[in-house]
């Protein structure tokens, strides 16, 4: 150890343990953790106009993969369980009247509540407009005007994007 300028090798090796600590708890912190809750969308019935050519939410490539395997992405999708939080949203569509294609990244670490069990996060577009809900699993009081999807007006339905992020 003396190699290493240390005259007490019991001091490299506290040194030595506290850096990998270090690394392990900095590792467990940057993975995302799993969380029951659900991802979805439905452009067949929600965005019509247009064709949805990608999407990735998190760090799922379910876009990615069918594209490969089926030569195109899917145009409805419901994912359910235990599954990533995502810290982001990636969607990429075409318009069909027009073929202009608009994509966006969405930053969902400060939108997202930090409880969404139970709750799914839901995308559709219009036009050129990309639109992301949380749709939580409470529903929605008799008071309160429906917002969102038209099939999950029962739910009560936050609008995470286009808005401001939560602070």
């Amino acid at each position: 150890m003396e190699g290493f300028g240390m005259k007490r090798p019991h001091q490299f090796l506290r040194w030595l343990i506290a850096v990998i600590a270090v690394m392990v708890l900095a590792g467990c912190a940057s993975t995302p953790e799993l969380v029951s809750h659900g991802f979805a969308f439905d452009f067949i019935d929600d965005s019509p106009e247009a064709e949805l050519l990608d999407y990735r939410y998190g760090t799922s490539y379910y876009g990615k993969s069918e594209r490969q395997s089926l030569g195109r992405v899917s145009q409805g999708k419901g994912i359910f369980g235990e599954i990533r939080r995502g810290d982001d949203l990636y969607v990429k569509w075409r318009l069909k009247a027009t073929g202009e294609v608009f994509e966006e990244t969405i930053d969902l670490r400060n939108r997202l509540s930090k409880d969404i069990r139970g709750s799914e996060i839901y995308f559709l577009v219009r036009g050129p407009q990309l639109y992301v809900y949380l749709i939580t699993p409470k529903k929605r009081a008799k008071d309160e005007p429906p917002n969102g999807p038209s099939k999950w007006s029962f739910r009560h339905i936050l609008t995470i994007y286009p808005d401001s992020p939560k602070n």
